[in-house]
């Protein structure tokens, strides 16, 4: 799968995800195959700590996130806050539990367990 880039300024940059995930062997998982793939990824393990990275950062182009994370936020609420403040932001949800008509507006989703070319499919097209 071919990685797209993003143009800024000028320009071009690997698309930067940013991965929200709890568990810390599915974390290195998804970080390894979108690194491998030529994405630029950033992780964070819970949405508390996403939230500090997109404010800390000027460029994530797409968020991918899992549902169920400790702490007061979930991946659900963590997507409506993020659409709110980065409406050009791209988000993708994950998870075993919960089906795509679960989703917030303007959402994919990923069902677990994903393989590696699953998870490049969804967020080639999420950061066009």
């Amino acid at each position: 799968m071919r990685l797209r880039l993003s143009s800024v300024g000028g320009l071009t940059l690997a698309i930067c995800v940013l991965v929200v995930e709890d568990d810390p062997l599915v974390r290195f998982v998804a970080v390894q195959v979108l690194a491998d793939a030529g994405f630029e990824t950033i992780e964070a393990g819970d949405a508390a700590q996403a939230l500090d990275v997109l404010r800390g950062s000027g460029r994530i182009d797409v968020l991918f996130t899992d549902v169920r994370m400790p702490g007061r936020m979930n991946g659900f609420e963590l997507a409506l806050v993020a659409q709110r403040k980065w409406p050009k932001l791209r988000v993708i949800i994950t998870s075993a539990y919960f089906d795509q008509s679960d989703l917030p507006t303007g959402t994919d989703f990923l069902h677990k367990p994903w393989t590696a070319p699953e998870l490049l499919r969804r967020v080639n097209p999420a950061a066009a």
